[in-house]
């Protein structure tokens, strides 16, 4: 499944057509067949697993804190932020990447299942998110793109760091 999602990302890119048009470009990344992303701009790094300290009395969707070279970063399940199924929860907590983004004075720390890559989309692909969306706490996404095989769901990063925030 990986490589069927990580082509389809490709095809976005390699259109003739999208290079001339204005774009947009996201850091991607999944739990199982979701796909996500970020503007490239709130990304400051990804990094492979890092060690999650737990935090007694955190928020259920707060897995922990990560040491990055000596800054504490909060490490939050996106999975259970994003009201994910029990099944992409447990498997997230087995094996994620984390996702280093917020502003560089706290940043925070999003675990992911999968990196995906980064890729350009036209700004005329970019749509509000719709009502419903199967599987996903809507109020965390800002906006989808429909790409060939996929929706990208755009998120919130002002709504995941946000305590107050249903999730």
């Amino acid at each position: 499944m990986s490589d069927m999602n990580q082509n389809n990302i490709s095809e976005i890119e390699s259109t003739p057509e999208l290079r001339n048009e204005d774009t947009l470009e996201f850091t991607t990344f999944f739990y199982n067949d979701h796909l996500f992303g970020l503007p490239i701009d709130e990304v400051i790094e990804i990094n492979r697993a890092l060690d999650v300290t737990p935090v007694p009395l955190a928020p259920d969707y707060v897995a922990g804190v990560v040491n990055l070279r000596g800054q504490i970063l909060t490490a939050i399940n996106l999975a259970k932020r994003l009201g994910l199924k029990k099944e992409a929860q447990k498997e997230q907590e087995i094996s994620h990447n984390n996702v280093i983004t917020g502003n560089r004075e706290e940043p925070i720390s999003l675990l992911v299942q999968r990196i995906g890559d980064v890729i350009s989309v036209p700004k005329s692909q970019i749509e509000p998110p719709p009502d419903t969306i199967a599987g996903v706490d809507r109020s965390f996404v800002k906006f989808v793109c429909k790409l060939p095989r996929n929706l990208l769901m755009v998120l919130d990063r002002e709504a995941l760091e946000n305590p107050e925030k249903a999730g």
